[in-house]
């Protein structure tokens, strides 16, 4: 999470970390941090403060003065400090945050969740909050006053602004905020989005790359200019001498962003009859373990995968610790997949290819071509969900047999 900022002016307005549990105290605990409002009153000198849900300084400025006015205004029904399950749904929401976050009282339910889960999760919660506002037409609401009306007008506005499946996500956000709320906050209300009956989702046509446009593709790296010009007008340049090596590792391992970004010469085992395979961590499911066991992936080298990595120098670097992509290792790892995942639409841009195809649909046209060879096997080679689960660090034979057959006969592009 960025860090965020005040301004000379600042409205009232204070950082506060949930880690020193102190305002402004220009610590780098970013991810903990949220703006808050803090408010005295003239004639009681009593102090009432709230944790604001934006982290858009100016949004923030609105919600407290929007804060300010329901104390002013409203003193029978200003919202409650976020102590006790007596408070409004935007101060519900910064709550359930910090229990994504693992940064609450509830630190026998900590789950390991990615920043970028916690993000899109809020964000569908802020979306709510906004719309129950609008439809309403009133500033400040508790869960138990939503209702039918609310979750019927929300569902709708979602339908008519995302597809399917994300409308699905969204109601499954919601549905699992409300059930925190409800079981662990003790608040007495009902759930209404258990009602919300999930969207039909259409079968999707898999996309694929051909041989042609990926070639086409290489060779922008090289001919199309590297500046992308931003939305907010900042310029990157998204050349870097192993981009080309990095599209090749993304089609031919066929891993996941993290996991390509990852590999290591070190990773690369050879057995007796000369199969080589890359051994690595299997990052997703590590990441989402619950046990103590470690997870596995093997990623097959086939003879076209080999040949790139011969290019790259594999023979003199095969048994040491440097990064395959980016050896200086000058970029961290978020910073790399952002690059990376640009500039492949920027040089597709630049190659004059139309369409939707992304770095991701490199994965895709792996996983296409494994599967015409290895059929239901395909899944140990990817790590999809049919993967075997493995214990340690060994080689299990049945997902041995696949990286083998694999390495031998799968060809990218046929």
């Amino acid at each position: 999470m960025s860090k965020l900022k005040l301004r000379k002016n600042r409205d009232g307005i204070k950082i506060w970390c949930r880690k020193c549990r102190q305002h402004n105290t220009g610590c780098k605990h970013y991810e903990h941090q949220n703006y808050r409002a803090n408010y005295i009153d003239p004639i009681t000198g009593k102090h009432k403060s709230k944790i604001l849900v934006s982290y858009e300084y100016d949004d923030a400025v609105i919600e407290a003065i929007n804060f300010k006015k329901g104390l002013e205004q409203q003193p029978n029904h200003t919202p409650a400090s976020i102590v006790g399950n007596d408070y409004d749904l935007a101060t519900g929401i910064v709550k359930y945050q910090m229990y994504l976050n693992g940064d609450s009282e509830y630190q026998q339910y900590n789950k390991n969740l990615t920043p970028k889960y916690i993000r899109e999760t809020i964000g569908f919660l802020v979306q709510f909050h906004d719309s129950v506002k609008e439809n309403r037409k009133i500033k400040w609401i508790k869960p138990p006053q939503i209702n039918r009306a609310d979750v019927s007008y929300f569902f709708g506005k979602m339908k008519g602004k995302y597809y399917p499946k994300s409308v699905n996500n969204i109601i499954q956000a919601l549905t699992t905020f409300f059930d925190f709320l409800i079981d662990k906050e003790d608040i007495i209300m009902k759930n209404y989005f258990k009602e919300c009956a999930s969207l039909p989702v259409p079968k999707k046509t898999i996309k694929t790359i051909d041989k042609e446009d990926f070639e086409a593709i290489l060779n922008a790296v090289d001919t199309y200019h590297p500046i992308l010009v931003q939305n907010n007008g900042n310029k990157i340049n998204l050349y870097q001498t192993w981009m080309k090596d990095a599209f090749r590792l993304f089609l031919l391992a066929g891993g996941r962003r993290e996991e390509i970004i990852h590999l290591r010469w070190c990773d690369i085992f050879t057995l007796k009859n000369g199969t080589k395979f890359f051994m690595i961590g299997n990052l997703k499911a590590n990441r989402i373990q619950k046990t103590d066991k470690e997870f596995v992936k093997y990623i097959p080298i086939g003879a076209d995968l080999e040949k790139v990595l011969m290019d790259m120098g594999m023979e003199q670097k095969k048994h040491s610790n440097e990064r395959i992509i980016d050896p200086t290792e000058k970029y961290s790892n978020n910073t790399m997949m952002e690059m990376i995942t640009k500039a492949f639409t920027h040089y597709k841009k630049g190659a004059g290819i139309n369409g939707e195809i992304t770095l991701k649909h490199l994965r895709k046209t792996y996983i296409s071509w494994t599967n015409q060879v290895l059929g239901k096997d395909t899944g140990k080679i990817t790590s999809n969900a049919s993967q075997k689960v493995l214990d340690d660090h060994y080689l299990d034979p049945t997902i041995l047999s696949a990286v083998e057959k694999a390495a031998l006969d799968v060809r990218i592009f046929g």
